[in-house]
């Protein structure tokens, strides 16, 4: 009896994980059997690898192969076990070398006829690889440029199982795509990336913008009639630092496994900006990453967000709490990574357009069309209006020294959460705020605390000023915030609750 281990990653529902395939060869018969959780068998994974083997040319021996995975769940086989299964076959049947399955991962889909498939996790697979520090991987090569965007990971990119024994036979590599280009790779800075320059009519609305964008807070705009919201988010979207190495990959990953074509790493925060008829499976994604998770690690823009259906905005609640996206099926739950900033815009009234003058309508009906999103109404941190006197000669300003700014007070944020695993002041937890290290004094927040009693700001809103204080006293460079921090932050949250 011949047994042996080979080492892949599935995507487990989109939190990739590493799965030991493990086989023996038992004497007679020609058969293969893969054991699943509870005695699952898989015989079309069975039927892939035996069609695959015998059409490359290859003799199956009189042998019989048992396979189990480890750890067992419904996460152990994937298209993407293929590989790691014919390999292990393979070795076994004498066909290459053990020594070609040590301290490598495979991952591909194996073909009736002996192709190795693409498959579209593959960047998000060889991530996990790496983070496993699993240093080569075998991929096809339909996926080799996707793998080679992951630092570090030495890339094997075959088309055919022939080809992939001849690699493991004689060690000598098949050739990879062109190099990628480094400066698409890099991105630009803000400024290139987006916008040159604030709009004049933003020009009252930029603090908001720039604290929106220092502490990753969410945004709720009032925006009059004829004024674009998608310029607003964009300039959100503009005022954000690239992506670092593990974000971008993170990123990229998650468009190549939305199908979407990934040559290069996405350097730039992303903006997705789905319209109001957008379903809940659009909009959180499904087998495949949704519109919330496109924006990951960037802007995700609800225009006009009361137009939106109440189940699309209550789905939202999740990623908007928990950075993360779960869809549950029967067998699984798939998992993806949401973390965005919200930019949510609405009009003063609901027959505000860009031909009706606004405040047509009463304030019962203001507030009935304001009410419709209130499912996610206190997850706005920030609530601004732009109004139409805001129109005027006045030039917009760069777009490179508000983004200065927000680097600055990012970095100062950084370092003052990265003991706590926070990077950004939205993120950090209010239990983190009230230890004493972080304590803003009493004597900062008196004013505050009388509005809480008062009824005039709700637990929930005394959390996101106390964030919003840290985000505008990192702004002003100080190291603490003080009284007018405090009140800048309420002035920052506050107006909403005030509109009819």
């Amino acid at each position: 009896m011949t047994a042996l281990s080979v080492a892949t990653v599935t995507p487990n529902g989109g939190n990739p994980r590493e799965v030991v395939v493990q086989v023996s060869a038992l004497i007679g018969g020609r058969s293969l059997i893969a054991v699943g959780p509870e005695g699952t068998s898989y015989p079309e994974l069975r039927d892939r690898v035996y069609a695959g083997i015998t059409n490359s040319g290859l003799t199956w021996p009189d042998r019989k192969f048992v396979i189990s995975f480890a750890p067992v769940g419904p996460w152990s086989v994937h298209p993407s076990t293929d590989l790691a299964v014919t390999a292990a076959v393979l070795a076994a049947a004498g066909h290459l070398p053990f020594t070609a399955l040590s301290e490598t991962v495979f991952l591909g889909e194996v073909g009736l006829d002996g192709a190795v498939r693409p498959v579209p996790e593959t960047l998000a697979l060889v991530a996990a690889a790496a983070e496993l520090e699993c240093r080569t991987v075998v991929v096809p090569a339909a996926n080799a440029r996707q793998a080679m965007l992951v630092p570090g990971v030495h890339v094997i990119a075959v088309n055919s199982l022939s080809e992939f024994v001849a690699w493991a036979n004689t060690g000598a590599e098949p050739p990879l795509p062109a190099p990628l280009d480094i400066g698409a790779m890099a991105g630009g800075g803000p400024a290139e990336a987006g916008l040159a320059h604030l709009p004049a009519w933003m020009s009252p609305a930029r603090f908001a913008l720039e604290v929106a964008a220092a502490g990753r807070h969410h945004l709720g705009v009032t925006i009059a009639p004829g004024l674009s919201g998608t310029l607003i988010a964009e300039c959100v979207r503009s005022l954000l630092p690239d992506l670092d190495d593990r974000q971008a990959v993170e990123l990229s990953a998650l468009y190549a496994a939305a199908g979407q074509p990934v040559d290069a790493l996405i350097r730039r925060p992303p903006l997705q900006a789905p319209v109001p008829a957008t379903s809940v499976t659009s909009m959180i994604g499904g087998r495949r990453p949704g519109a919330v998770s496109l924006a990951h690690r960037g802007v995700l823009l609800l225009h006009d967000a009361p137009d939106f259906s109440p189940e699309v905005l209550q789905a939202l609640r999740q990623p908007l709490d928990r950075r993360i996206v779960q869809v549950a099926r029967a067998r699984d739950t798939i998992t993806f990574a949401a973390d965005v900033q919200l930019v949510a815009t609405s009009r003063p009234c609901p027959c505000s357009t860009s031909h009706i003058p606004v405040d047509g309508c009463s304030g019962p009906a203001r507030r009935r069309y304001r009410n419709q999103m209130h499912s996610i109404s206190d997850r706005l941190d920030i609530g601004v209006t732009v109004e139409p006197a805001a129109f005027g000669g006045i030039p917009g300003e760069s777009i490179t020294t508000v983004a200065a700014h927000v680097v600055t007070a990012r970095a100062a944020a950084a370092a003052r959460w990265a003991q706590e695993g926070f990077s950004t002041n939205a993120e950090v937890s209010i239990d983190v705020l009230r230890r004493p290290a972080f304590r803003i004094p009493a004597s900062a927040t008196s004013g505050l605390r009388r509005m809480v009693e008062v009824g005039q700001v709700t637990a929930r809103a005394y959390d996101a000023i106390l964030r919003l204080a840290w985000t505008v006293s990192d702004l002003h460079g100080a190291g603490y915030p003080d009284k007018e921090a405090v009140n800048a932050g309420v002035e920052l949250y506050h107006p909403r609750r005030h509109t009819d």
